[in-house]
């Protein structure tokens, strides 16, 4: 009897169970509409800024060497120190050069002598060679039957014969005169040359950088010597988009900013052709040196593309699936997908097309929402 007792218990509470179980059917609830931000599209005029940085340099930086060899005997200048355009900074010595210059003007003042002399000679051979043509033709006259009429013609004809080669002889060295003047002149000129060489000469006005030799060192044509750097300006290099390169033009005046102030530069390079390998050109700016120095970072703010009431939206509000940009106008409440096309991009504002001015659009949090979307408008 307990054990029967101990099953109907047990039965009653599994039907009770069963009764009272709750309905796990879930009914589904629509969600509420978003509440959305928006923003107007404005049209404005708008000139997008690319700011560029580098390094400021120095406007000029040469690094000199001889022309000639020799050992260094002077050396005027010292690193930090500034020179003026054409100082002298460094020289060798220049005793042989002297006497190759003293050499060269001798001979060439031998040869002008030479040459005078024989052009004096021509005139008096010519006279001579004239005066015995006729004693000649004198003596051919009188005629030759006689021994001795015959012996003073063939010695009146040599004697013509030795002028004529004499003559030809003075007139060659007079008609080559001019060219061998110019080459023993050509000596000369490069003679006092390679004395000028044994002279290092500032090239600009600018500060010593650094001085590679010392009195009593050999150098030869090629050794580096001396380094010099102009200061007083400064060059931004930079290397810029094709973008940005076509509107910029040389002579133009560009907006520098430092950790010190903001000047205006000017750029005085621009490569039309990119580099093969970065694709990007070279752009130089430069700018007075006043309170900057070299190895300074530098932003330059180059101009872009003016846009004459560009419609504008801000980044947040944009879109992109596929490769396709789109935007959402809230039209009746909802969000209608628009497709959009991209022109530029400035700062947290995007230059587009295909969307009116005036437009009411969703700003932000857009990659949530659905075309045709019901949202709400705080």
């Amino acid at each position: 009897m307990r054990i029967l007792f101990i099953s109907a218990v047990s039965i009653l509470i599994v039907v009770s169970l069963f009764w009272t179980r709750p309905n796990t059917h879930a009914e589904l609830q629509s969600l509420p509409p978003p509440t959305v931000n928006i923003d107007i599209v404005e049209q404005i005029d708008i000139q997008p800024i690319t700011e560029v940085t580098g390094k400021l340099q120095p406007a000029r930086k040469s690094r000199l060497h001889f022309q000639v060899s020799g050992q260094i005997d002077r050396r005027f200048v010292e690193a930090g120190q500034y020179v003026a355009e054409n100082s002298q900074m460094l020289s060798i010595e220049s005793g042989d050069f002297i006497d190759a210059v003293e050499e060269t003007t001798a001979i060439l003042k031998t040869e002008r002598a030479a040459i005078e002399r024989d052009s004096r000679l021509l005139e008096l051979m010519q006279r001579e060679r004239e005066l015995q043509e006729q004693e000649v033709a004198r003596i051919k006259k009188l005629g030759r039957d006689s021994l001795a009429s015959k012996s003073n013609y063939d010695q009146a004809l040599q004697a013509l014969y030795r002028q004529q080669a004499e003559e030809a002889r003075l007139k060659h060295s007079v008609d080559s005169a001019r060219s061998r003047l110019m080459i023993e002149q050509a000596r000369l000129n490069k003679a006092e040359r390679n004395l000028k060489r044994t002279q290092l000469i500032s090239p600009f006005g600018g500060t010593v950088n650094d001085v590679y030799v010392e009195v009593g060192d050999y150098v030869s044509p090629g050794q580096a010597a001396l380094e010099i750097v102009q200061v007083d300006k400064l060059d931004l290099n930079l290397e810029i988009t094709g973008t940005s390169a076509a509107q910029l033009q040389l002579g133009q005046n560009i907006k520098v900013t430092t950790d010190s102030d903001e000047r205006e530069g000017q750029i005085i390079s621009l490569a039309v052709a990119p580099d093969s390998e970065t694709n990007t050109h070279a752009l130089k700016i430069r700018l007075p040196s006043d309170g900057l120095f070299a190895g300074q970072l530098a932003v330059a703010q180059l101009p872009g593309n003016f846009y004459k009431a560009a419609n504008v939206i801000p980044i947040s509000a944009i879109l992109y699936e596929d490769g396709q940009s789109y935007v959402f106008e809230v039209i009746d409440d909802h969000a209608v997908k628009r497709t959009l096309k991209l022109i530029e991009r400035y700062k947290d504002v995007q230059v587009i097309a295909g969307i009116e001015s005036g437009s009411t659009i969703i700003s932000k949090d857009v990659s949530s929402l659905a075309d045709g979307q019901a949202v709400i408008i705080p």
